[in-house]
């Protein structure tokens, strides 16, 4: 499936950030078909391209974080370089970093110097506690934001109190797509109104927002006279079966008694009858519970699994990652792309998940080595193969 002809074709980004957060929404957007330049440093390039599995050189991270993008290794830090970027700036509708606040105005990439060059820009900025306060200038990389923003503690082990955090770069991910978002409501803006303008995004804040609505309990609640509830996302641990894992969300009374039933378990009891019963006989709730999951031991995964979806019980059984490529949902779903990489090989990768009907966004062409496409960007901005020669040979491109 092609990105190209996706609902962003002819959208112009440049990607002048590193790391994760700010570079993985140029690639949602280069996946529902932006034009998006990948801006390094000439030499290393994006630490990105070094971390998690990789294959001839080629992370896994890097490939899914930058696949769509061009790659022009420009050096920012010499006047050369900037020139060339304002002149790309000129050429694009948005720009994207994530950059300490202090460092744009030094470099001349701050929102008020380009919006000179391109007042209909699109000029989001990602940090990780905000461009202003205290920590506003604090280095800040996604354990750290875990621990600062609650996640935490909100995934604290349920009878130590001790914090926990994800075992996968949960803020940055969750940041990118909240950027992402940003950018198209900021371009949906400038069609309308005609005018660019600055965005600012921490992570902080993303994370924040994303975990209040479920996991802040009584910090909801200014004063007194609110109680705790359940949180309904650890409300049922998994399902320890004889072969495997599983889980299920029996919250109604027909879920309930089916869940129940599946389990070989009487939940006859009129104190289990509905709801409402159960919450007033917690004891008997949690003996009927307890007899489930002890059962579950000695029964089979699938065959029990089966039993509960026959009841209608949401449920499914825990999967690892590499047996979703060939499950039949996900096949159904086309969810998976299967690939050869030119450096990589043969590669496997979920696509973008929003189906659009009229323009079906994909996934981009191959990540780029490191300034790959350099000179034929610099060609697109009427550079001759003189001054290619020379820029390449002074070390403000590579």
């Amino acid at each position: 499936m092609n990105a190209e002809e996706g609902p962003l074709k002819g959208i112009k980004i440049l990607d002048i950030g590193t790391m994760l957060a700010a570079p993985l929404a140029g690639g949602i957007l280069a996946d529902q078909g932006a034009e998006v330049i990948k801006v390094e440093t000439p030499g290393l390039g994006d630490l990105m391209r070094y971390v998690g599995a990789s294959r001839n050189g080629i992370s896994s991270l890097w490939q899914i974080t930058n696949r769509g993008k061009r790659s022009l290794a420009l050096n920012l830090k010499t006047p050369e370089g900037i020139n060339i970027l304002h002149k790309l700036v000129e050429k694009s509708d948005v720009i994207i970093h994530n950059f300490r606040p202090s460092v744009p105005p030094k470099l001349g990439v701050d929102y008020e110097s380009l919006k000179k060059i391109n007042p209909k820009i699109i000029y989001l900025s990602v940090t990780g506690f905000g461009d202003t306060g205290p920590f506003a200038d604090r280095a800040a990389y996604d354990n750290v934001i875990q621990a600062f923003s609650g996640v935490a503690y909100s995934q604290a082990d349920l009878e130590t109190g001790e914090p926990r955090q994800y075992y996968q770069i949960f803020g940055d991910k969750l940041t990118a797509i909240y950027a992402s978002q940003a950018i198209t409501s900021a371009l949906l803006a400038r069609e309308r109104e005609g005018c660019g303008q600055e965005v600012k995004l921490s992570m902080v804040d993303a994370l924040a927002s994303f975990m209040w609505a479920d996991v802040a309990g009584l910090a909801m609640f200014k004063g007194e006279g609110a109680t705790p509830g359940q949180e309904i996302a650890r409300g049922v641990p998994l399902i320890k079966f004889k072969n495997g894992y599983g889980q299920a969300a029996p919250l109604n009374d027909t879920h309930f008694h089916g869940w129940c039933a599946a389990f070989g378990v009487d939940s006859s009891a009129p104190e289990l009858a509905t709801m409402m019963d159960r919450m007033v006989n917690k004891d008997k709730l949690e003996e009927v519970c307890a007899q489930v999951f002890e059962n579950a031991k000695e029964l089979d995964a699938d065959e029990t699994i089966d039993k509960m979806v026959e009841a209608d019980v949401p449920c499914a059984k825990a999967m690892h990652l590499h047996e979703l490529p060939e499950h039949p949902q996900m096949k159904a779903n086309n969810t998976f792309v299967e690939s050869h990489h030119p450096v990589a090989g043969n590669i496997v990768e979920p696509k973008n998940p929003a189906n659009f009907s009229k323009t079906p966004a994909g996934v981009g062409f191959h990540s780029a080595t490191l300034g790959q496409h350099s000179e034929e960007i610099l060609k697109e901005l009427q550079f001759d193969a003189e001054a290619i020669e020379q820029l390449r040979a002074d070390d403000v491109i590579a």
